[in-house]
């Protein structure tokens, strides 16, 4: 996107009355522009969401904005299922660094990663998961919405990444290997 290629300018998708306050404060301490995310879900949240990191899971989970509540749900589900599921929380999305702590535990994850995102694939979503692969050498998928245009009706809409898409998913990247 434009966002991605402007330079100086920093992107956030705060989703948590905690993160929200980090970004505002990152921003007045900072001289360069922000583009802050917001998804009107998060409005209604008044939970943190934290990372769940194990060190041998079967898969990462690297949720954006509001995929991040259906990342926790599917987290669940397959947990239930047997699977060893980490969950990465993401921010912070320009610059976007991989913390050393993620790398360990894409590096140790049996099936990779999966950058999960409410927009289309190949943009922000696609560039994470380069980034995490180039930076580990683990196999990095995406899951975003449908390649198709959003309609306003419930038949056409272009939703985001349901639980169950995303165990969906995951299942499918087990049975890969």
């Amino acid at each position: 996107s434009l966002y991605d290629r402007m330079p100086g300018l920093k992107i956030a998708s705060p989703m948590t009355p905690r993160e929200y306050i980090e970004v505002y404060e990152k921003f007045m301490e900072d001289d360069e522009p922000y583009y802050v995310s917001e998804h009107r879900k998060s409005y209604d949240n008044t939970e943190e969401l934290n990372n769940v990191i194990h060190q041998k899971s079967d898969i990462v989970l690297f949720p954006i904005s509001i995929t991040r509540f259906a990342a926790e749900e599917a987290r669940k589900i397959l947990q239930e299922m047997g699977y060893k599921v980490s969950i990465i929380h993401q921010l912070w999305i320009k610059p976007f660094i991989v913390e050393d702590t993620w790398k360990k535990c894409l590096k140790n994850s049996k099936f990779g990663g999966l950058v999960l995102d409410d927009d289309y694939e190949q943009g922000v979503a696609t560039n994470i998961a380069h980034k995490l692969m180039l930076s580990t050498t683990k196999p990095v998928d995406v899951l975003c919405i449908d390649n198709r245009s959003a309609g306003f009706h419930p038949d056409v809409d272009n939703l985001p990444p349901s639980p169950q898409k995303i165990v969906n998913k995951v299942l499918e990247m087990s049975s890969e290997k």
